[in-house]
């Protein structure tokens, strides 16, 4: 299979269960507001920020090596040392946490401290097994088990929300439901702890794999305390309702994640395989003019009709999170380019840039979140757009001694301006400038997008006849 017809098969695998995931975890956004105070909403946000936190510091990022390992293997043995070895770090890390949150638990009354040992363990496991089915191309599974995950996590917090009158502790109990449905899937069709051999253990191989994953681990951490120093900015400044307001703005970004999720796992797997080439920096050229167009031409969209559907979507007491998505938009953008480049860090396996530019990007967001006493929470999202802008500048000029991608700057010009008049006509806040802005952006995203459009549709046809013969 060629290098486009396997990025293009990953596109439409990746697409049906992303999309699916994505489009269900934002329509819970309704229950959460109508049955769940801000306040509520706000602690159980910081709640998901904290445990976010600690699990690259518990995991040592060994999963993104585990992946990157298991691309490279050749057969089930090099895989099963892989999975053992990366297991025995998971294992050993959950272990030490799960002890940490038993003994702060014991010295200090924390709201649902139970819990998070739990959700903590369903989430890292969770995590290890997609990204060994990633690793050994098993990406249908990987998919599909998204697409469970949510359906279960939805299902769960209709009855325990609704049925049952939980309140937010219904959150953690459908998340954690949710991944063990998902993890007994993944270990049904690929085995991934039937794999793991005592005889397989290596300290050889895990110094090999932390040599590639724990330069990661302060590039993950610095995004998680961004976002943890941001709500805690929030709460201490403005309240801590205010940051249940902020966490449902941040959803919303969540369908434009859609779009660069499906790309961007596709993107990974294609970009390792191809970084060798001797076409690489054409290729590598191509995709990302295709992928900035496909994003941005998204946003367009997605700008003409948010307003419109939080007046559906959100309670009345989270009303105004309308107000914050459009800079949280931009910085998502940015955050998918970043990651994009990024790519060439893996790829060459020079992962200490990634942690590089991720600081220079961190710090410039926390200078802007001296401005939320005076801006309120529009600073707060103003600061994680600009530090996914600074960390897309300064990769860009970075991972020049990796490749080089000659960027189609007519085209990103051209939407850059859209994306200012779209944003100014969003905050007219009025249905007629909407309903033209979203006839535009819908003839824009086709015209733009078409080539694309119609070899995906090609081989979607293509697929389905094959199923038939």
């Amino acid at each position: 299979m060629n290098k486009k017809s396997s990025l293009g098969k990953n596109i439409l695998i990746f697409g049906l269960g992303t999309s699916l995931s994505k489009l269900m975890s934002v329509l819970l956004i309704g229950l959460y507001t109508a049955y769940i105070s801000t306040e509520d909403y706000g602690y159980y946000d910081i709640l998901f920020t904290v445990i976010s936190l600690m699990t690259p510091l518990v995991t040592l990022q060994i999963t993104d090596a585990l992946y990157r390992h298991l691309l490279d293997s050749r057969g089930d043995g090099d895989a099963n040392r892989s999975v053992t070895n990366a297991f025995a770090v998971v294992a050993a890390g959950l272990g030490l946490a799960v002890a940490a949150f038993l003994a702060v638990n014991a010295l200090a009354d924390v709201r649902f401290g139970g819990i998070l040992p739990g959700y903590m363990v369903t989430s890292v496991m969770l995590v290890f097994s997609q990204q060994t089915a990633r690793g050994l191309r098993r990406n249908a599974v990987y998919a599909v088990s998204g697409v469970v995950y949510t359906g279960v996590m939805m299902a769960a917090n209709i009855l325990m929300i609704v049925t049952l009158g939980f309140g937010v502790e219904a959150l953690l109990y459908s998340t954690m439901i949710a991944d063990v449905v998902a993890v007994l899937l993944i270990e049904r069709t690929v085995g991934v702890f039937r794999r793991l051999r005592l005889s397989h253990f290596s300290f050889g191989q895990i110094q090999s794999m932390c040599r590639y994953s724990v330069p990661l681990l302060p590039g993950a951490l610095m995004w998680w305390l961004l976002l943890l120093v941001s709500r805690a900015v929030i709460s201490q400044t403005l309240g801590t309702s205010y940051n249940g307001i902020y966490a449902v703005s941040a959803k919303f970004p969540g369908l434009l994640i859609v779009v660069f999720s499906i790309f961007g796992l596709a993107w990974q797997e294609s970009a390792i395989t191809e970084y060798d080439s001797e076409h690489r920096n054409e290729y590598y050229t191509k995709t990302f003019n295709l992928y900035m167009r496909l994003l941005l031409s998204s946003m367009l969209i997605l700008f003409s009709v948010t307003r419109s559907a939080t007046m559906v979507l959100i309670g009345e007491e989270f009303s105004s999170a309308w107000r914050y998505i459009p800079f949280l938009y931009i910085g998502s953008i940015f955050s998918a380019f970043s990651q994009f480049y990024g790519t060439g860090y893996l790829s060459a396996k020079k992962t200490l840039g990634s942690f590089m530019t991720t600081f220079i990007g961190v710090g410039c967001g926390f200078l802007c979140l001296f401005l939320v006493p005076v801006w309120g929470l529009q600073a707060a999202a103003l600061a994680q757009m600009a530090a996914y802008i600074m960390v897309f500048l300064t990769r860009l000029v970075h991972t020049r001694k990796f490749f080089r991608i000659r960027i189609e700057l007519p085209a990103l010009f051209i939407l850059s301006a859209l994306t200012v008049l779209f944003t100014y006509g969003y905050y007219l806040a009025d249905m007629r400038v909407e309903i033209a802005m979203l006839a535009l952006a819908l003839v824009i995203f086709f015209a733009m997008n078409r080539k694309f459009i119609r070899r995906l549709f090609d081989m979607a046809v293509s697929a389905l006849r094959k199923q038939e013969g």
